[in-house]
């Protein structure tokens, strides 16, 4: 995409507004969320959080109906077959293998961030237990776990009558009350796996906005775009090389870097992704804490678009989408146009005040040639 054309695309979407959706709450409990979009393709896979987990189907509209009666026997009311999870065991061996040292020290900051907490477990299991678990002790999970307390039913691009009329006339979810998790705090830390590399992955962050807080939420969407993210447009500018963007100008040389954050139901964790070599991890993290405690924004509407523009690229997204709308719809019931109005409300002094309280105390995580990265308690 030329130059041109992307400043007229982001331009373009300065004017839009995401989605629109429908949302209702069903007298068994189950929440149902529809919306309008375009695009199909057929394709079942799972997804999970620390937080969430769920399956998701994707097939050509006028086939919706039968992809909900599939999705209602995956999701809903797995059978657990002894012979059916012996065929899988080798190929969760084989996703554990294939982790990347993003997904471990995305992994690792969990640990620092969160050490004893429940948010600290990790999604991967141990290959030790690995095939450990029996069909009657994944029954009885799902049994207390998967149930209308607990869930929602997220269409984009199916009728919102069809959705409802599933959920309440099909038993699709067990009756069941909302199971909370234990609260988890940020205690923040440092967790390090030394490897042999010459390079270093390492996360710097600290506590974030949790999904429920909508106005913690928009400063800190601006802050990140401050800082820099990685950008959904292909081949546009990417943190890390010589920009305006908060981080990129104080990093050394070859040294790239994008701000983050996950959010959970009662806390987060923002902070910077960074990709270093060992003889200048040091500096790196010293830098990136630097941009991270005292941020100086100079151009804080240029940050703004910066941010409703990402929102409206991920709205676009099914997946983000269908994602965003359940966890919306199961924690809070804000939608993303009240996102993008409190973001235009942000001021360069919320911004301040974010930086100050979030970045107080660190957690740090790092993968592969470690040794000069400085604590969290030494910066």
């Amino acid at each position: 995409m030329r130059p041109s054309l992307v400043v007229k695309h982001a331009a373009a979407l300065k004017s839009r507004n995401p989605p629109a959706f429908l949302q209702s709450k069903l007298e068994n409990g189950l929440t149902v969320v529809s919306q309008e979009k375009n695009g199909a393709v057929s394709e079942l896979s799972s997804f999970a959080t620390r937080d969430v987990f769920g399956v998701r189907i994707s097939v050509a509209r006028d086939q919706a109906p039968y992809a909900l009666q599939i999705l209602g026997h995956v999701a809903a009311k797995p059978a657990f077959k002894p012979w059916e999870i012996e065929d899988i065991t080798p190929t969760i061996l084989a996703d554990l293998s294939q982790k990347t040292p993003y997904n471990i020290v995305i992994e690792d900051i969990h640990h620092a961030a969160f050490r004893s907490g429940s948010l600290s477990h990790s999604l991967y299991s141990p290959k030790s237990n690995v095939g450990t678990y029996k069909s009657e002790e994944l029954s009885q999970f799902a049994s207390k776990h998967f149930v209308n307390g607990n869930g929602v039913l997220v269409g984009v691009n199916v009728d919102e009558e069809l959705l409802k009329n599933y959920a309440e006339g099909s038993g699709v979810v067990a009756n069941g009350s909302v199971v909370k998790s234990r609260d988890s705090k940020f205690r923040g830390g440092d967790y390090r796996r030394f490897c042999k590399m010459n390079g270093v992955h390492i996360i710097v962050a600290g506590p974030g906005a949790a999904v429920g807080d909508i106005k913690k939420q928009a400063v800190q969407a601006v802050f990140l775009a401050h800082i820099g993210r990685v950008s959904p447009l292909k081949f546009a500018t990417l943190p890390g090389s010589k920009t305006q963007l908060g981080l990129s100008s104080k990093l050394p040389e070859g040294v790239a870097g994008s701000g983050f954050n996950l959010m959970y139901e009662d806390t987060g964790i923002v902070g910077v992704y960074l990709i270093a070599s060992g003889a200048n991890a040091d500096a790196s993290v010293r830098a990136t804490v630097e941009a991270l405690k005292a941020p100086k924004v100079q151009e804080l509407d240029a940050c703004k678009k910066r941010a409703i523009n990402e929102i409206l690229f991920n709205a676009e997204n099914n997946l983000h989408s269908a994602y965003g709308l359940a966890t919306t719809a199961l924690f809070t019931n804000s939608k993303q146009i009240d996102l993008i109005a409190e973001i235009q409300k942000v001021q360069s002094r919320d911004i301040e005040e974010f930086a100050k309280t979030t970045f107080e105390r660190l957690a740090i995580s790092a993968y592969g040639n470690c040794a000069k990265i400085p604590y969290s308690d030494e910066i």
